[in-house]
């Protein structure tokens, strides 16, 4: 699979659904306010760095749920297709289970991607012009881009492995495996406040790395989980 079905897919679930965006681009903002917030709070009261530290940290949870809002177009188009015969397409090309979830997959990895890059710009940019420093902001980003990558690829595989967790309602698709991000994130917005800068940092990149293995089991069992008849409308 080379990149150009994945942007196609990409440009196709935009396309399908720009309100996503939009909530994206509202918590993408807010991550990146607080966490400039916190990295000032830290350069005007070193000696008590613990609300500042937290503030920023506190921005890695708000990111990952934007990178669950962009990417939840491509899961809609995946949904969307799959009822209107596409995926039934791609089996008599002679794709298997995984080359269709893969061109669905990379098409989110995308969207994480470009999210990420518009964050880390936008950190260290409004980090030089306030304060200088940008220590920090590198740190929350870094964390962020881990544990986005990491819950979208497990919601994405998740979403487009059980059909359980797509219904249809009112003519419209409602992903109700788009709830398994929500929940995935919810430590990373409580280690901030319950726990030190470090170990707080520590605990969010540990729980990336778990999500991630889980996201690579779920690809790679993939074929097994799902039979082909399950991904014909």
């Amino acid at each position: 699979m080379g990149r150009k079905p994945a942007i196609i897919t990409v440009k196709r679930g935009l396309a399908l659904s720009k309100s996503y965006v939009v909530f994206a681009i509202f918590f993408a903002s807010l991550a990146i306010l607080l966490a400039n917030f916190g990295n000032a709070y830290l350069g005007e009261v070193p000696k008590n760095s613990g609300i500042g530290t937290s503030l920023a940290l506190f921005s890695v949870a708000l990111i990952a749920i934007a990178a669950t809002m962009l990417t939840t177009s491509v899961i809609l188009l995946y949904v969307y297709d799959k009822n209107n015969g596409v995926l039934e397409y791609f089996l008599s090309l002679g794709m298997n289970q995984g080359d269709i979830y893969k061109r669905y997959l990379k098409a989110a990895v995308i969207l994480v991607l470009l999210l990420m890059a518009g964050v880390a710009v936008a950190n260290v940019t409004v980090g030089l012009v306030l304060t200088g420093g940008v220590t920090i902001l590198l740190v929350v980003t870094g964390i962020a881009a881990a544990l986005a990558l990491s819950v979208v690829s497990f919601d994405t595989m998740a979403m487009m492995t059980f059909s359980s967790l797509q219904k249809q309602r009112a003519g419209a698709n409602q992903p109700l495996g788009l709830a398994l991000g929500g929940l995935l994130v919810v430590p990373a917005y409580l280690t901030p406040w319950i726990l030190p800068g470090i170990v707080a940092v520590a605990v969010d990149l540990a729980e990336a790395t778990i999500i991630a293995a889980l996201s690579i089991a779920l690809f790679l069992l993939s074929s097994r989980l799902i039979s082909r008849e399950k991904l014909l409308p």
